[in-house]
């Protein structure tokens, strides 16, 4: 027998970074303060960690790795991140329209803060012989993944405007967060940013997530949602009270 569809993910999600939040209430805070931490130490060098990390990846190369990390890189590049980014934003319009603008706002807002915090901290790259791809600008915060967790990051929610499935909902957040991390570890293994700049990109989009969950709740809760919408299971406000 077919799995039932009962449950709108919209708006009860399996798992959000404010459920997470309310059990541990210094996560939040704590990705906060990790970023302005990473920014100081980048641009006083006082992270004297990551010359050794980059060292010893340098030396673990292998080129059946580099390979993968290469493709891994690109999912994080402007053109895929404005691509998936807008198909997230189309595929919520009808069904979620502050989700939809949710996800325009953070494609656009993203590069201004990611560029403003790399001219504020003007952190120098890893050096030019250890690169294998090319890197512009300034290196804190890494790009590519902050990139990633605001375009790919986003298909969970998405996701659940279409499905009830707890299991699709999974298997979904665990793409997507699996592809981001890649994408940043990528960036190390490629040789053109620190350690502590991908760190601080995944503490950045942390909290960048738990805007973006916010943005559906802006919905009315007595309205139909979009699974209400397919079940015909929603009543209006006219309806006199349920039936025992």
């Amino acid at each position: 027998m077919a799995e039932l569809v009962t449950r709108d993910l919209h708006l009860d999600p399996p798992m959000t970074m404010q459920r997470v939040h309310d059990a541990h209430t210094w996560l939040l805070p704590s990705a906060a303060v990790l970023v302005a931490t990473l920014a100081v130490g980048s641009r006083l060098k006082w992270l004297f960690w990551d010359e050794p990390i980059t060292n010893w990846v340098v030396d673990a190369r292998t080129d059946n790795l580099t390979t993968f990390f290469k493709w891994a890189s690109t999912t994080g590049s402007t053109e895929v991140v404005f691509t998936v980014s807008s198909a997230a934003a189309a595929l919520s319009w009808n069904r979620c329209r502050p989700l939809a603008i949710a996800i325009l706002v953070i494609a656009f807002a993203r590069p201004i803060a990611e560029w403003t915090l790399k001219e504020l901290v003007d952190r120098d790259r890893p050096p030019v012989d250890d690169r294998l791809v090319t890197g512009t600008g300034p290196s804190f915060p890494s790009g590519h993944p902050l990139a990633a967790a605001a375009s790919w990051g986003m298909l969970p929610l998405v996701a659940a405007l279409y499905t009830g499935r707890r299991v699709l909902w999974w298997t979904v957040t665990i793409a997507v967060w699996s592809l981001v991390a890649l994408t940043g570890i990528s960036r190390v293994w490629l040789g053109v940013h620190w350690a502590s700049d991908v760190v601080a990109a995944l503490a950045l989009a942390t909290l960048g997530v738990a805007l973006a969950e916010r943005m559906p709740l802006l919905t009315r809760r007595d309205s139909p949602s979009p699974l209400d919408r397919r079940m015909g299971n929603h009543r209006s406000s006219n309806d006199g009270p349920a039936a025992p």
